[in-house]
């Protein structure tokens, strides 16, 4: 069968719902309601928003209530949550999928979100983020057991289903965690208010180093740097390159010691730990260390955690936002407390981590042990 054989069409969310209609309809001072938008799950969120709330175009946002499925159309597309009894709000990113009055003794909504959800996440298009058309969604066919064979394998698996759900609150808190600024309670400090400039450094990107200048010099046989663009991510964003010269200068390099890459671009101010190791970068980042003069021992990894929001505060607010690099160093001042304690930060956020990990790797198991039984 087709899509609209049994569904009515997919209502979107709403167009134009920028984070600054978001936090402007949270000054409305009345009833706020879960904003979903394209998740990998539709269950838990911390973007709320007012039912009063508008678009950036000046429309009024609209309200979902009622026995549905959320399907998340950009970014996680194809994943799908089933709802009932709740009113929220969409983005544009997803849409909600309501039954026909005459298909309501042909498909058990609850067992359609579970099991179509592959079916919906293989046909997705990946370009950057994953994505999917109502125009897909409608042309492909699709099979479904009887009414009552569904309900039946639905109430079988409810119980691995509570499970998955359970493990995945876990997950989601552990990165709850992750985002807020960690703080501890420190005794012994080495310094305090001290200007960040005093102990740290930074190296800036270089200008023109793009990934056609990159793949001219793929050929060059010496050990290459691992060229870095942003911090959002674990991962170098256009690979390799020797030693060399850019715009007739020489390749700005770091090498020998820990830094602290900075997005200048884009999520501004984001930041991720550099290991020692061999990196260059362009534009788009800086790489913050700590001078060979410095009179104070800092872990770059305790500075990214405990100074977050200072780091965050120097960037714009546009939607390409830019990190404001000479006002952080101008202005910023920060107490530095014995390194042993610095340690007792970093391990709160490794142990976090740990746990994220051993729950992800978990959820992803009994998932693909789940999705196996399905087929």
């Amino acid at each position: 069968m087709k899509f609209l054989d049994v569904f009515n069409e997919i209502d979107k969310g709403n167009y134009a719902l920028t984070d600054e209609a978001v936090y402007s309809s949270i000054q409305n001072n009345d009833r706020l309601i879960p904003l979903y938008g394209g998740n990998k799950n539709h269950t838990s969120t911390d973007r709320m928003i007012s039912v009063s709330a508008k678009t950036k175009k000046g429309t009024s946002i609209r309200i979902f209530s009622g026995e549905g499925i959320i399907i998340s159309l950009d970014g996680s597309a194809g994943n799908m949550t089933y709802k009932r009894d709740e009113e929220f709000a969409l983005n544009h990113h997803a849409g909600f999928i309501t039954l026909r009055d005459s298909s309501t003794n042909i498909v058990n909504l609850e067992y359609f979100a579970l099991f179509l959800q592959n079916f919906y996440k293989n046909i997705s298009v990946s370009d950057g983020s994953k994505t999917l058309s109502l125009e897909q969604i409608y042309s492909e066919e699709f099979e479904l057991p009887s009414y009552e064979t569904q309900c039946t394998i639905l109430s079988a698996w409810k119980k691995t289903k509570e499970k998955i759900d359970s493990l995945m609150k876990y997950v989601d808190c552990c990165n709850e965690l992750l985002k807020k600024q960690l703080t501890v309670d420190y005794n012994n400090y080495q310094g305090k208010a001290v200007p960040i400039s005093r102990c740290i450094d930074y190296m800036s990107g270089n200008s023109g180093l793009t990934e056609e200048f990159i793949y001219q010099k793929l050929q060059v046989n010496t050990d290459p740097y691992i060229v870095l663009s942003s911090s959002t991510e674990d991962r170098t964003l256009m690979g390799k390159i020797p030693m060399c010269t850019i715009n007739d200068k020489p390749l700005k390099v770091f090498e020998g010691k820990n830094g602290l890459l900075v997005s200048r671009n884009g999520k501004a101010g984001t930041t991720r730990y550099l290991p020692s190791g061999k990196y260059t970068i362009n534009d788009h980042a800086y790489i913050l260390y700590v001078k060979d003069d410095s009179p104070y021992d800092i872990d770059l990894r305790w500075l990214a955690l405990q100074y977050k929001s200072e780091f965050l505060q120097y960037s714009s607010n546009s939607d390409n936002g830019t990190w404001n690099m000479t006002g952080f160093f101008k202005q910023t001042k920060i107490d530095i407390p014995d390194i042993e304690e610095q340690n007792a930060l970093i391990e709160i956020y490794e142990r976090l981590t740990r746990f994220k990990k051993a729950f992800s790797t978990l959820d992803k198991a009994v998932s693909t042990l789940f999705e196996k039984q399905v087929s």
